[in-house]
């Protein structure tokens, strides 16, 4: 097994935070829930490239002046996947939100006022856009899908 590298992006702008809505694959524990974009970092790639780039190709949105602000790993049991994340947070955000993969996923604004209590959004990221928001801190982190029954855990370091 490879244990991947990915990047995700927390982009603020106006009070809002860009997310995306995964639609194309209903077995992932992420499906029609409220995610950060991001993605794998491809051969010869920066992280902060890599988050460049999945924000552009998600979202339709260009991030600059990005800041390092966490890692988690996510490990999966079941499916055998391993991942270490790079959270990334950028308030120099532009552009215009687009939908570039309608297959693939739905991207919008989520209101910071109301994130804690949506619904769509996992409780661990709910807790992940806590720390980025309300601390300096760097994020360590850990979600974990356990057999028999994939049941999610997950903590902060």
């Amino acid at each position: 097994m490879t244990i991947k590298v990915q990047v995700s992006c927390i982009a603020i702008r106006d009070n809002h935070i860009a997310l995306i809505k995964k639609i194309n694959n209903p077995e992932q524990a992420t499906y029609q829930k409220l995610i950060p974009p991001g993605g794998h970092v491809e051969l010869r790639e920066t992280l902060e490239e890599a988050c460049i780039r999945e924000m552009r190709e998600e979202t339709g949105l260009t991030v600059q002046n990005l800041e390092l602000r966490g890692v988690v790993t996510f490990i999966g049991h079941g499916p055998g996947y391993h991942s270490v994340c790079f959270y990334f947070v950028s308030r120099d955000v532009t552009g215009e939100l687009l939908t570039n993969e309608p297959d693939i996923l739905i991207p919008s604004w989520v209101d910071l006022a109301t994130y804690q209590t949506n619904p769509d959004i996992p409780d661990y990221h709910r807790a992940f856009l806590r720390h980025f928001l309300e601390t300096d801190a760097m994020l360590n982190a850990r979600v974990e899908w356990l057999l028999p029954d994939n049941r999610l855990v997950w903590s902060i370091q």
